[in-house]
C-alpha cells in the first residue's frame, strides 16, 4: 500500500541562510501523488520508499530495514542543495506491507517503478530489504531490454528461492526472468567477499556469467576496478544500480542487517557511484539494507545520504 511521507519528516534543522544559494535538500523536496504526475523533460528526482525486511525476516535474519525509508531522508535533509543542477525533487512516498504479503507490495512497487520510467523520471528507491531489488528491476524490464545490473554488495545475492524465504534470492529470481523471457542476464556484482559467500554461490555466479569484482580487489587496486565497471557499462543500453550496504566496513556503517568485516570504504563506493553517473546511462538506483535498529550515531544513515546525495548534485 502507497502512503503519503510525513511532511514532519522533512523539517531540517536549518532554514535558508544565504538566500538561494544557502538552500537544503529539505528546502527542495516536493511531496507529490501519483496521480498528479506528468510527462518529465527534465533531470528531476523521484524518491520512492519500500518498507520491508519481509525477505530478512523469512530467513530468520535481523530484520529492522523496513523502517529505513523515512530515517534516510531525516539523514538528506540538511545537506546542501545544488542549485547549478536544476534538478527537482519529489517524494512520493512508502511502499507498505499489509499483512507482511510482500508479493502484493511488489506488484504494487513494479507498476510505480515502470510508471516513473515512462514519464521520465529517475527514480531513488529507499529500502528496505534487498528483496527491494526485484520490483525494481522488473519494472524497469518493463521499459527496456538491454539492462546491465551492477549490484555493490559484499554478496551475490544468488541464492535459489525456497518456500516462504525470498532473502539473498533477487539476482537469482532476475535471471530466471531473463531466462523465461529470452534475454541475456547481465549482471556485474562489485565488493564481493569471498567470507560471506559459498563456494556454491560462487559457481553459480560463473554458470551465470556474472562479472566479479571482490572487495579485496577493490582494496589492491580501484582504478583497476572501475575501468571494470566502464567495460561493463559500454556494452549495456541502460544500467541498473543497486546499493546493499552491508558491502561498507562495519566499522564506518554498523547498521546494516548483515555487516561486513573488510568491507569497502565510503570513499571506494563513492567512486563506483561517480562511475556509474559519469556513464549517461544509469535510469534506476536503489540503497538497501540500512537497518536502524542497529545504527550508531546515525553513521550508516548518513554515509548513505552522502552517497544518495552524489545523485542529487
Amino acid at each position: 500500500m502507497l502512503q503519503f511521507t510525513d511532511k514532519s519528516i522533512w523539517t531540517g534543522r536549518f532554514d535558508d541562510e544565504d538566500g538561494e544559494f544557502g538552500l537544503r535538500i529539505h528546502q527542495k523536496v516536493e511531496l507529490k501523488n501519483f496521480i498528479d504526475l506528468t510527462f518529465n523533460t527534465e533531470p528531476n528526482i523521484a524518491l520512492l520508499g519500500f518498507c520491508s525486511d519481509e525477505g530478512v525476516k523469512r530467513n530468520k535474519g535481523r530484520i529492522g530495514a523496513k523502517n529505513a525509508p523515512d530515517i534516510l531522508r531525516k539523514a538528506l535533509a540538511n545537506l546542501p542543495y545544488n542549485l547549478e543542477t536544476r534538478k527537482s525533487i519529489f517524494d512520493l512516498g512508502n511502499i507498505v506491507l499489509e499483512e507482511d504479503n510482500l508479493e502484493k507490495a511488489r506488484k504494487e512497487q513494479i507498476e510505480c517503478i515502470s510508471d516513473l520510467i515512462r514519464r521520465n523520471y529517475f527514480p531513488i528507491v529507499l529500502g528496505g530489504g534487498h528483496e527491494t531489488a526485484l520490483g525494481n528491476f522488473l519494472g524497469l524490464a518493463e521499459r527496456y531490454e538491454n539492462i546491465g545490473i551492477i549490484n555493490i554488495d559484499a554478496h551475490f545475492d544468488l541464492r535459489i528461492p525456497v518456500e516462504n524465504s525470498t532473502s539473498g534470492t533477487p539476482f537469482y529470481e532476475m535471471a530466471h526472468y531473463c531466462k523465461q523471457n529470452d534475454r541475456d542476464f547481465n549482471y556485474f556484482a562489485i565488493g564481493i567477499q569471498k567470507t560471506g559467500n559459498t563456494a556454491a554461490l560462487f559457481s553459480r555466479a560463473q554458470e551465470l556469467h556474472v562479472e566479479t569484482v571482490l572487495a579485496d580487489e577493490v582494496h589492491i587496486d580501484l582504478n583497476f576496478s572501475l575501468r571494470k565497471v566502464e567495460d561493463f557499462i559500454h556494452k549495456m543500453d541502460v544500467i541498473y544500480l543497486s546499493l546493499d550496504l552491508d558491502v561498507l566496513d562495519a566499522a564506518f556503517a554498523p547498521g546494516v542487517s548483515a555487516p561486513s568485516a573488510n568491507g569497502l570504504r565510503t570513499f571506494q563506493v563513492k567512486s563506483i557511484l561517480q562511475t556509474v553517473i559519469q556513464s549517461g546511462k544509469l535510469k534506476l538506483f536503489d540503497v538497501v539494507e540500512l537497518n536502524p535498529e542497529y545504527d550508531i550515531d546515525n553513521r550508516t544513515a548518513k554515509i548513505a545520504a552522502h552517497l544518495i546525495w552524489e545523485f542529487l548534485e
